[in-house]
Protein backbone atom coordinates (compact mmCIF):
# COMPACT_ATOMS: atom_id res chain seq x y z
CA UNK A 1 0.00 0.00 0.00
CA UNK A 2 1.16 3.30 -0.60
CA UNK A 3 1.67 6.08 1.89
CA UNK A 4 1.66 9.59 2.03
CA UNK A 5 4.98 10.10 1.19
CA UNK A 6 5.01 7.56 -1.14
CA UNK A 7 2.21 9.43 -3.42
CA UNK A 8 3.88 13.05 -2.67
CA UNK A 9 7.32 11.79 -4.37
CA UNK A 10 5.20 10.27 -6.85
CA UNK A 11 3.67 13.36 -8.50
CA UNK A 12 7.00 15.21 -7.91
CA UNK A 13 8.71 12.52 -10.09
CA UNK A 14 6.26 12.79 -12.65
CA UNK A 15 5.34 16.21 -13.20
CA UNK A 16 8.83 17.11 -12.58
CA UNK A 17 10.03 14.90 -15.64
CA UNK A 18 7.00 15.72 -17.66
CA UNK A 19 7.17 19.63 -17.76
CA UNK A 20 10.88 20.10 -15.81
CA UNK A 21 11.90 24.10 -16.15
CA UNK A 22 8.27 25.05 -17.25
CA UNK A 23 6.78 23.63 -13.57
CA UNK A 24 6.76 27.21 -10.95
CA UNK A 25 4.32 25.58 -8.17
CA UNK A 26 2.33 22.20 -7.34
CA UNK A 27 0.14 22.20 -4.17
CA UNK A 28 -2.29 19.75 -3.27
CA UNK A 29 -5.31 20.78 -1.67
CA UNK A 30 -9.15 19.59 -1.21
CA UNK A 31 -9.88 16.45 1.29
CA UNK A 32 -6.39 15.59 1.04
CA UNK A 33 -5.18 18.27 3.37
CA UNK A 34 -8.62 18.40 5.00
CA UNK A 35 -8.56 15.68 7.47
CA UNK A 36 -11.04 13.32 5.51
CA UNK A 37 -8.92 12.03 2.81
CA UNK A 38 -9.28 8.19 2.32
CA UNK A 39 -6.72 6.65 -0.44
CA UNK A 40 -8.38 4.76 -3.54
CA UNK A 41 -11.48 6.34 -2.65
CA UNK A 42 -10.86 10.70 -2.49
CA UNK A 43 -9.89 12.10 -4.79
CA UNK A 44 -6.21 13.77 -5.02
CA UNK A 45 -6.76 17.53 -6.11
CA UNK A 46 -3.57 19.30 -7.52
CA UNK A 47 -3.31 22.50 -8.60
CA UNK A 48 -0.12 22.68 -10.79
CA UNK A 49 1.10 26.24 -12.36
CA UNK A 50 3.53 26.49 -15.38
CA UNK A 51 5.38 29.06 -17.23
CA UNK A 52 4.75 27.57 -20.46
CA UNK A 53 1.62 25.28 -20.84
CA UNK A 54 1.68 23.65 -24.51
CA UNK A 55 -0.51 20.48 -25.98
CA UNK A 56 2.55 18.54 -26.41
CA UNK A 57 3.37 18.82 -22.89
CA UNK A 58 -0.15 17.65 -21.95
CA UNK A 59 -0.12 14.47 -24.16
CA UNK A 60 3.12 13.15 -22.48
CA UNK A 61 1.77 14.15 -19.27
CA UNK A 62 -1.33 11.75 -20.27
CA UNK A 63 0.73 9.06 -21.56
CA UNK A 64 3.55 9.07 -18.89
CA UNK A 65 0.84 9.89 -16.22
CA UNK A 66 -1.76 7.59 -16.99
CA UNK A 67 -1.48 4.77 -14.37
CA UNK A 68 -0.16 7.10 -11.66
CA UNK A 69 -3.26 9.26 -12.48
CA UNK A 70 -5.50 6.68 -12.18
CA UNK A 71 -4.26 4.60 -9.82
CA UNK A 72 -4.15 7.30 -7.02
CA UNK A 73 -7.17 9.23 -8.15
CA UNK A 74 -5.14 12.68 -8.74
CA UNK A 75 -7.11 15.08 -10.71
CA UNK A 76 -4.19 18.26 -11.42
CA UNK A 77 -5.97 21.46 -12.19
CA UNK A 78 -3.24 22.94 -14.63
CA UNK A 79 -2.58 26.61 -15.45
CA UNK A 80 -0.22 28.92 -16.16
CA UNK A 81 1.43 31.08 -13.32
CA UNK A 82 -0.08 34.10 -15.62
CA UNK A 83 -3.67 32.39 -15.55
CA UNK A 84 -4.09 31.86 -12.27
CA UNK A 85 -3.13 35.40 -11.13
CA UNK A 86 -5.50 36.60 -13.78
CA UNK A 87 -8.64 33.95 -12.79
CA UNK A 88 -9.30 35.00 -8.96
CA UNK A 89 -11.98 37.22 -10.23
CA UNK A 90 -13.56 34.20 -12.20
CA UNK A 91 -12.95 31.52 -9.73
CA UNK A 92 -12.90 32.84 -6.51
CA UNK A 93 -15.11 30.27 -5.00
CA UNK A 94 -12.70 27.56 -6.14
CA UNK A 95 -9.53 29.45 -5.25
CA UNK A 96 -11.09 30.40 -1.87
CA UNK A 97 -10.98 26.62 -1.65
CA UNK A 98 -7.39 26.40 -1.95
CA UNK A 99 -6.77 28.74 0.11
CA UNK A 100 -8.21 27.43 2.97
CA UNK A 101 -6.48 24.05 3.01
CA UNK A 102 -3.61 23.73 0.76
CA UNK A 103 -0.19 22.00 1.10
CA UNK A 104 2.85 23.13 -1.29
CA UNK A 105 4.75 20.42 -2.75
CA UNK A 106 6.82 22.26 -5.15
CA UNK A 107 7.56 26.08 -5.60
CA UNK A 108 6.79 28.88 -4.45
CA UNK A 109 2.94 29.23 -2.78
CA UNK A 110 0.80 30.93 -5.35
CA UNK A 111 -1.88 31.64 -3.04
CA UNK A 112 0.27 34.47 -0.96
CA UNK A 113 -0.99 37.29 -3.12
CA UNK A 114 -4.30 36.26 -4.54
CA UNK A 115 -6.95 38.78 -3.19
CA UNK A 116 -10.58 38.01 -3.94
CA UNK A 117 -13.75 40.12 -3.63
CA UNK A 118 -17.27 39.26 -2.27
CA UNK A 119 -18.93 40.92 -5.21
CA UNK A 120 -16.95 38.66 -7.77
CA UNK A 121 -18.10 35.62 -4.66
CA UNK A 122 -21.81 36.72 -5.06
CA UNK A 123 -21.93 36.87 -8.67
CA UNK A 124 -20.11 32.73 -8.80
CA UNK A 125 -22.30 31.51 -6.59
CA UNK A 126 -25.55 32.63 -7.76
CA UNK A 127 -24.35 31.29 -11.41
CA UNK A 128 -23.15 27.66 -9.40
CA UNK A 129 -26.38 27.98 -7.86
CA UNK A 130 -28.54 28.77 -10.60
CA UNK A 131 -26.93 26.27 -12.85
CA UNK A 132 -27.42 23.92 -10.08
CA UNK A 133 -31.24 23.79 -10.08
CA UNK A 134 -31.12 23.92 -14.34
CA UNK A 135 -29.31 20.30 -13.97
CA UNK A 136 -31.48 19.20 -11.30
CA UNK A 137 -34.64 19.90 -13.47
CA UNK A 138 -33.23 18.45 -16.25
CA UNK A 139 -32.24 14.84 -14.20
CA UNK A 140 -36.32 15.16 -13.46
CA UNK A 141 -36.96 15.30 -17.01
CA UNK A 142 -34.48 12.59 -18.04
CA UNK A 143 -35.81 10.30 -15.01
CA UNK A 144 -39.20 10.27 -16.19
CA UNK A 145 -40.24 9.24 -12.77
CA UNK A 146 -38.19 6.00 -12.64
CA UNK A 147 -36.98 5.87 -8.93
CA UNK A 148 -33.89 4.42 -9.12
CA UNK A 149 -32.82 6.12 -11.82
CA UNK A 150 -33.41 9.55 -10.02
CA UNK A 151 -31.67 8.85 -6.67
CA UNK A 152 -28.73 7.73 -8.77
CA UNK A 153 -28.70 10.83 -10.68
CA UNK A 154 -29.16 12.74 -7.15
CA UNK A 155 -26.13 11.29 -5.97
CA UNK A 156 -23.81 12.35 -8.64
CA UNK A 157 -25.06 15.57 -8.85
CA UNK A 158 -25.31 16.08 -4.89
CA UNK A 159 -21.29 15.97 -5.58
CA UNK A 160 -21.00 19.65 -6.67
CA UNK A 161 -23.55 21.07 -3.86
CA UNK A 162 -20.15 21.08 -1.35
CA UNK A 163 -18.19 23.85 -2.74
CA UNK A 164 -21.43 25.77 -2.98
CA UNK A 165 -21.72 25.53 0.50
CA UNK A 166 -18.40 26.23 1.61
CA UNK A 167 -18.83 29.66 -1.10
CA UNK A 168 -21.87 30.17 1.23
CA UNK A 169 -20.54 30.41 3.83
CA UNK A 170 -17.60 32.42 3.10
CA UNK A 171 -20.24 34.91 1.56
CA UNK A 172 -21.47 35.88 4.95
CA UNK A 173 -18.01 35.69 6.63
CA UNK A 174 -17.53 31.90 8.25
CA UNK A 175 -14.11 31.58 8.60
CA UNK A 176 -13.78 28.30 10.08
CA UNK A 177 -15.87 26.39 7.58
CA UNK A 178 -16.97 22.90 8.39
CA UNK A 179 -14.90 19.78 6.60
CA UNK A 180 -17.89 17.34 7.43
CA UNK A 181 -20.73 17.40 4.76
CA UNK A 182 -23.10 17.21 7.35
CA UNK A 183 -22.02 20.08 9.43
CA UNK A 184 -21.49 22.06 6.53
CA UNK A 185 -25.39 21.79 5.41
CA UNK A 186 -26.29 22.46 8.88
CA UNK A 187 -23.79 25.54 9.44
CA UNK A 188 -25.74 26.55 6.08
CA UNK A 189 -29.23 26.00 7.10
CA UNK A 190 -28.30 27.76 10.41
CA UNK A 191 -26.87 30.95 8.76
CA UNK A 192 -29.45 31.17 5.99
CA UNK A 193 -31.94 31.12 8.66
CA UNK A 194 -33.48 27.86 6.45
CA UNK A 195 -35.31 24.87 7.69
CA UNK A 196 -33.58 21.79 7.94
CA UNK A 197 -34.80 19.19 5.36
CA UNK A 198 -33.75 18.67 1.83
CA UNK A 199 -30.31 18.86 2.06
CA UNK A 200 -29.47 16.65 5.04
CA UNK A 201 -32.18 13.94 3.18
CA UNK A 202 -30.06 14.24 0.14
CA UNK A 203 -26.94 12.78 2.46
CA UNK A 204 -28.67 10.88 3.75
CA UNK A 205 -29.43 9.27 0.17
CA UNK A 206 -25.90 9.59 -1.31
CA UNK A 207 -24.84 7.50 2.04
CA UNK A 208 -27.48 4.53 0.99
CA UNK A 209 -30.06 5.59 3.77
CA UNK A 210 -33.06 5.43 1.30
CA UNK A 211 -35.93 8.22 0.81
CA UNK A 212 -38.28 8.73 -2.18
CA UNK A 213 -35.84 11.10 -4.76
CA UNK A 214 -39.26 12.22 -6.47
CA UNK A 215 -40.56 13.49 -2.74
CA UNK A 216 -36.88 14.68 -1.96
CA UNK A 217 -36.90 16.71 -5.34
CA UNK A 218 -40.38 18.07 -4.60
CA UNK A 219 -37.94 19.82 -1.44
CA UNK A 220 -34.85 20.69 -3.40
CA UNK A 221 -36.29 22.54 -6.33
CA UNK A 222 -38.23 25.28 -3.96
CA UNK A 223 -35.04 25.29 -2.01
CA UNK A 224 -32.63 26.05 -4.53
CA UNK A 225 -35.17 28.32 -5.63
CA UNK A 226 -34.64 30.69 -2.45
CA UNK A 227 -31.28 30.55 -1.86
CA UNK A 228 -30.67 32.04 -5.27
CA UNK A 229 -33.41 35.05 -4.77
CA UNK A 230 -31.40 35.43 -1.39
CA UNK A 231 -27.88 35.64 -3.57
CA UNK A 232 -29.84 37.98 -5.59
CA UNK A 233 -30.68 40.58 -3.40
CA UNK A 234 -27.69 40.18 -1.26
CA UNK A 235 -25.53 43.49 -1.13
CA UNK A 236 -22.30 43.43 -0.53
CA UNK A 237 -19.64 45.94 -0.28
CA UNK A 238 -16.42 44.53 -2.44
Amino acid sequence: MSTTQDIEQGILDLFRRVYGEDLSSIVVYGSYVAGNFRHKSSDINLLILLQNCSPDSLERLGREGKGFLKKHKVTPLILTTAEFAASADVFPMEYMDIIARHKVLFGADPTEHVQFSHRNLRHELEHQLRGALISLRQLVLAARGRKRLLAAELKSWTGSMAAIFRGLLRLRGVEEVPTEYSELIEQVNTVYELQSGPFLSLLRLREGSGGDPVQLVSELLPRLEHLIAVIDALEVDS
